[in-house]
């Protein structure tokens, strides 16, 4: 049920949680450096992700500030802004966060992807950082002064945020699970 009203309140939003949008990610990536277990998948993944730099060679000596980290980070803010100001009427968008979905399970779902070994990041972190980055998204929504965004055009922000979200996980979703 996401619709024309949800597209616009997100259009909306975009210019006014922006520039939030770098410390998400920054914040997103603290979290999945707290654990080992999500940790390991970005280093492991870096050989993966078409980065073509140095990769430490123990798990350890990966940072936040480490060269594929910042990498990695511009496309999960390139995401972050296209989530919240594309043109979700054209039906290129739902194509691209399909690929997107497709992309973390090893199939190569982009052209610039084609001569670089396979993304493969297990759906647990997919569907963990997509709740982290609505529930962000959702309290920068909340945080917006009345003169901002009216407590209505709130609602309706959060709405559309959580739709986009379950959309996407969707997307992973149904990739990973063989039904």
């Amino acid at each position: 049920m996401f619709g024309t009203p949800d597209q616009e309140i997100l259009h909306k939003v975009a210019p006014l949680v922006n520039d939030l949008i770098p410390q998400v990610v920054d914040d997103l990536y603290a979290k999945l450096f707290e654990f080992d277990v999500t940790k390991q998948v970005r280093w492991r993944g870096s050989i993966w992700c078409g980065f073509d730099g140095p990769i430490p060679s123990r798990l350890e000596d990966l940072t936040l500030d480490s060269p594929q980290l910042v990498y990695r980070k511009i496309f999960m803010k390139s995401w972050a802004r296209r989530v919240l100001t594309s043109d979700y009427s054209s039906g290129k968008t739902w194509a691209y966060m399909d690929k997107v979905g497709i992309m973390h399970t090893g199939v190569k779902s982009f052209r610039h992807r084609n001569h670089v070994a396979p993304l493969v990041v297990p759906y647990r972190d997919c569907a963990l950082s997509l709740g982290w980055v609505q529930t962000v998204l959702q309290t920068a929504i909340l945080q917006l002064a009345p003169a901002e965004l009216s407590n209505d055009e709130k609602i309706a922000a959060i709405g559309a945020v959580s739709k986009v979200i379950w959309i996407q996980n969707d997307l992973f979703a149904r990739h990973y699970v063989d039904e």
